[in-house]
């Protein structure tokens, strides 16, 4: 089952910057996300999660997450990110890493924190550096 969850995880990641239909398929309709954009302020269901997710590509020109690897953690996973845009009226560039604990349910995401720190995210699900 793990390694799914992480299959599963992956694939959401991708349909992130790429794919309505495909982010909507892979997210539980009971979604709780906790992005670090909002103070960690919990977004409940799959229109808060659409929310998020137009507010986050709306703004760049150009954007990419890059994986940099997933963490099977057994019934949870820890993805490490790479975020790279360029905003579309500024032309400001962002580089960040993010660290996402995401929990599944049904094959889809349930759970989603957004963690700026890898040992936090780590020690979420358990796990130590």
């Amino acid at each position: 089952m793990s390694q799914e969850n992480v299959e599963v995880v992956r694939r959401w990641l991708w349909a992130f910057e790429n794919s309505d239909d495909v982010f909507r398929e892979l997210t539980h309709p009971e979604v709780d996300w906790a992005p670090f954009e909002e103070n960690h302020t919990v977004s409940h269901g799959l229109a808060g999660a659409m929310r998020i997710r137009t507010g986050w590509l709306d703004p760049w020109t150009e954007h990419h997450i890059g994986i940099e690897a997933l963490i099977d953690a057994g019934e949870d996973v820890v993805a490490v990110l790479h975020l790279t845009a360029r905003g579309s009226a500024s032309g400001a560039e962002v580089d960040v890493h993010l660290y996402g604990h995401f929990k599944l349910r049904d094959g889809r995401i349930v759970y989603l924190y957004e963690h700026e720190d890898r040992a936090q995210a780590l020690k979420a699900v358990g796990l130590v550096e």
